[in-house]
């Protein structure tokens, strides 16, 4: 059985860790100051705790999927583009087409389809 409580622990892990790395990977796409290489060092160190987040996520989510490996990366892959969904619009205003809504709605399915599809 799923334990919810972990579940909502590694999903706010990865989205804490897949914002920081939006904000690495895109902050040079909104302030010229990031294309530099000062801006680049700043990335890189501001880029640590994600990793520390990765981690946690995937400490709580194998043990609340039942030690399923497959099940967490399905479920960071998802929190990622939900994520990216997000911050890409409210920093780019970049709005969603067809092909996109398609891809979020399918990230929820794989979600749901992970915590919901029992297979043990």
């Amino acid at each position: 059985m799923v334990s919810l409580r972990l579940f909502i622990i590694g999903c706010l892990w990865f989205a804490f860790a897949q914002t920081i790395t939006w904000f690495t990977s895109n902050l040079q796409l909104i302030y010229p100051y990031f294309k530099t290489w000062k801006g680049i060092l700043v990335m890189t160190v501001v880029s640590m705790p994600a990793t520390v987040g990765y981690i946690l996520a995937t400490k709580a989510l194998y043990t609340a999927m039942n030690d399923s490996l497959w099940s967490v990366r399905l479920i960071g892959f998802s929190m990622g583009v939900l994520t990216f969904t997000f911050l890409t619009y409210w920093y780019m205003k970049e709005g969603l087409n067809m092909k996109n809504t398609i891809t979020l709605v399918l990230s929820v399915v794989i979600v749901l389809l992970q915590v919901f599809w029992k297979t043990k």
